[in-house]
C-alpha cells in the first residue's frame, strides 16, 4: 500500500483567472451603466436650469396667485397679472418692441404674440380696466382665472 501512495503527487493548482479582458456581458453592463448615470445626470441638470429659469419663477407666481384668489383680492390679482405678463413680455422680446405698449395697443400687441392664439383684445381687456375701476366694481373671478391660463400658455 506504501507503494501506492508513493505514487500520488500533490494537486497542482489552477492557473489565476485574470480579470481582463473582460467577457461580452460585462461590456454591455458597463455601457447601460454609462448610459444610465449620463441621463440621469441630464435629467438633473435640466430640472435645476428650469428650477432657477423665470419661466419657474412666473409659474409659480401664477399658481400662488390663484391659489389666494377671491373677491376681495381680484382687483389686486389683476394688477398682478398685469405685471407679470410686462415682465414676460419684456424678457421674451426686446424692450423697444414692447415696453412702450399701453392701452388697446398692448392688447393687439399681445393677440399678435400670443402662439395659441388667445384674444387679448376681447377677453383680455380687464387687465388695462381693472385698475382704474371703481373700488366697489365687481371682478369675475372665472375670467381672472382664464387670464391666468392665457399666461400660463403664453410663457410655455
Amino acid at each position: 500500500m506504501n507503494s501506492l501512495l508513493e505514487q500520488l503527487h500533490d494537486i497542482e493548482g489552477l492557473d489565476p483567472v485574470s480579470w481582463w479582458p473582460l467577457a461580452i456581458g460585462w461590456w454591455v453592463v458597463i455601457v447601460i451603466g454609462i448610459v444610465i448615470v449620463c441621463l440621469i445626470a441630464f435629467y438633473v441638470s435640466y430640472r435645476l436650469a428650469f428650477r432657477r429659469s423665470w419661466k419657474n419663477d412666473t409659474f409659480q407666481r401664477l399658481a400662488q396667485l390663484e391659489k389666494n384668489l377671491s373677491e376681495e383680492t381680484a382687483r389686486v390679482a389683476v394688477i398682478a397679472l398685469s405685471e407679470y405678463l410686462r415682465r414676460i413680455a419684456l424678457r421674451r422680446f426686446s424692450r423697444k418692441e414692447c415696453a412702450g405698449l399701453v392701452g388697446e395697443a398692448w392688447l393687439q400687441w399681445l393677440t399678435k404674440h400670443d402662439p395659441k392664439k388667445f384674444d387679448w383684445e376681447k377677453r383680455g381687456a380687464l387687465l388695462i380696466n381693472a385698475p382704474y375701476a371703481p373700488l366697489n366694481h365687481s371682478i369675475s373671478i372665472q375670467q381672472i382665472k382664464d387670464l391666468i391660463q392665457a399666461v400660463r400658455n403664453w410663457v410655455r
